[in-house]
């Protein structure tokens, strides 16, 4: 998937262009090093899926806290649980992928049936990547919101920063 450099500012706006006109669309977080960018830099990745294109924008520190309002935008509020709210526990599978996230290993994708990186097309694939495993899969027919919860909420808790 080839990858259009962007200012954080028109990533953001294309990505609300894409909701106002209820096209469908999503972002990914990416690490560096992660297999979708293959940056040394993090990135906030945006598919627009109805033009079969993405945009990147590239930043030197960790982008989480710029990528949930679009997450919640793109995704849906229901797919990015507040900190208090309660969570159905996942499946197997997402269990382990968030206890190796837990303990500082690995990085989470949540990849839509249409996504362009998507290996599964057709079906939901929540992936892991870790140095030490390899890449950690489960798939589904139906979206797996229980497993997006758990998912975004890890991604996007509160995290020492990596300067101090």
């Amino acid at each position: 998937m080839e990858l259009a450099p962007l200012t954080f500012e028109a990533l953001a706006g294309k990505a609300r262009t894409i909701a106002a006109g209820g096209r469908q669309g999503h972002i990914h977080t990416t690490a560096p090093g992660c297999t979708i960018t293959r940056d040394p830099r993090w990135a906030i990745v945006l598919e627009d899926t109805a033009e079969g294109r993405a945009y990147a924008w590239f930043h030197d520190q960790p982008i989480e806290d710029r990528a949930k309002p679009l997450a919640v935008l793109l995704h849906g509020a229901e797919s990015v649980p507040g900190e208090g709210e309660v969570l159905t526990p996942p499946s197997p599978g997402v269990q382990r992928m968030a206890e190796r996230f837990r303990e500082g290993r690995g990085h989470f994708h949540i990849l839509n049936p249409q996504c362009l990186v998507n290996s599964h097309p057709g079906r939901w694939a929540i992936v892991f990547e870790d140095e030490e495993l390899g890449t950690l899969e489960s798939l589904s027919e139906e979206r797996p919101l229980n497993d997006i919860r758990v998912v975004e909420r890890l991604i996007y808790a509160a995290r020492p920063d990596p300067g101090a």
